[in-house]
């Protein structure tokens, strides 16, 4: 099973709302393998981008250091929550001569086109570009803007939908060359290559966060089954919805973040977060509120004390029919509100004597593990 998630741009440090897509597709992971599945799971990091070379600028240190620092402090959160590492982490600059050779084959079979040193992919060649949101080149035209979709020199395009894959580039540590002059790719372009080299030609999974449809998920597809001559591109494309603040997307463009590092700091538990985050779910928007995070702290303390319990005398395997239920949520579009809420069962049977200890209590820690849950027992 080969599973790509688009990764972060450590330009700053991640949030709540970058923990949400990541616990979900670690969670998904769990899930294959639950069943026996072998997963190859790759997550970039976008190092090459405007906010990294803004970033680094502003505080007088190189892209790679930059890269390094905050990519550390997001595996030390994401090592908090229990969130497997993906097994390879590709980067931009380090994937520069096969995106070079990428764009190079768009511009040869004539899907691409040159613009003073920019390359510009060529909707026009792409009917079906829109199909992922559902919607017409007439709607995308007229789409609001989102706050992932950079500038780009829209007087340059034969089209507004035309994107860039190649730009113009002097910065320090993003400027490489190229047949079109010294530059760096889109952004687009760079996760089309990344998984292609990681996963082949066609992936049996995309995932990313539901703000990332269009463009960016969009524009991989038409590029990707272009220069591959492959379709589908993805068999699966799974989108998570949005962390909020007050009903206000989490963005560190706006600075309304909540950070894993500082809940962790304040007292709260591994556990409790990953069930706030797997509480609702994945695909519907999340607000974030302290008093639904206490919540699930008194639901871990639930599950904590029925797992280290007795539970109750020997029966017929009582437990089977929740195990099912928890099982079928999970079969049911990754459902884990359903999924947590058969966990919490078992442990109310646990507490109450209903099932036994001897099935229950190892029934309760094998599917909590699949959630990435630890009850107590990861120290």
């Amino acid at each position: 099973m080969r599973l790509y998630v688009c990764g972060v741009t450590p330009y700053d440090v991640g949030h709540l709302g970058h923990a949400l897509t990541y616990v979900t597709f670690d969670t998904l992971r769990r899930w294959l393998e639950f069943q026996a599945y072998e997963v190859r799971h790759i997550q970039n990091i976008t190092d090459v981008d405007d906010d990294m070379v803004r970033k680094s600028r502003e505080l007088g240190i190189s892209i790679p250091e930059l890269t390094d620092r905050n990519h550390q402090i997001y595996l030390e959160e994401m090592d908090a929550l229990k969130v497997l590492r993906p097994d390879a982490f590709p980067r931009v600059s380090t994937t520069m001569p096969e995106i070079i050779e990428t764009v190079v084959r768009l511009v040869a079979d004539q899907y691409a086109y040159v613009v003073d040193g920019y390359v510009f992919f060529d909707t026009s060649r792409t009917p079906g570009f829109g199909a992922l949101a559902g919607l017409t080149a007439d709607q995308l035209r007229t789409a609001p803007r989102t706050d992932t979709m950079p500038d780009e020199p829209d007087h340059l395009k034969r089209d507004p939908l035309d994107f860039l894959v190649w730009q113009p580039s002097t910065a320090p540590d993003a400027s490489w060359d190229s047949p079109w002059g010294l530059g760096r790719p889109g952004w687009h372009i760079e996760c089309s290559v990344m998984a292609t080299a990681n996963l082949g030609p066609r992936i049996d999974i995309h995932g990313g966060g539901r703000d990332l449809r269009y463009p960016h998920h969009e524009s991989e597809i038409v590029q990707s089954e272009c220069a591959t001559g492959m379709a589908p591109y993805v068999r699966v494309w799974m989108h998570n919805g949005t962390m909020t603040l007050d009903g206000v997307k989490m963005s560190k463009s706006l600075g309304n973040l909540v950070r894993v590092s500082e809940l962790l700091a304040g007292g709260h538990t591994p556990d409790a977060i990953r069930l706030f985050l797997l509480g609702t779910h994945y695909r519907s928007d999340h607000d974030f509120t302290e008093a639904e995070l206490d919540t699930w702290e008194l639901a871990v303390a639930r599950l904590r004390a029925a797992a280290d319990g007795p539970g109750g005398p020997p029966d017929a395997l009582a437990v089977a029919h929740r195990r099912v239920e928890f099982m079928n949520a999970m079969d049911d579009d990754l459902d884990t509100p359903r999924a947590v809420a058969a966990l919490l069962a078992i442990a109310d049977d646990l507490q109450s004597r209903r099932i036994a200890g001897n099935t229950g209590v190892p029934t309760l820690i094998e599917l909590a593990e699949a959630l990435g849950l630890g009850l107590g027992r990861e120290r």
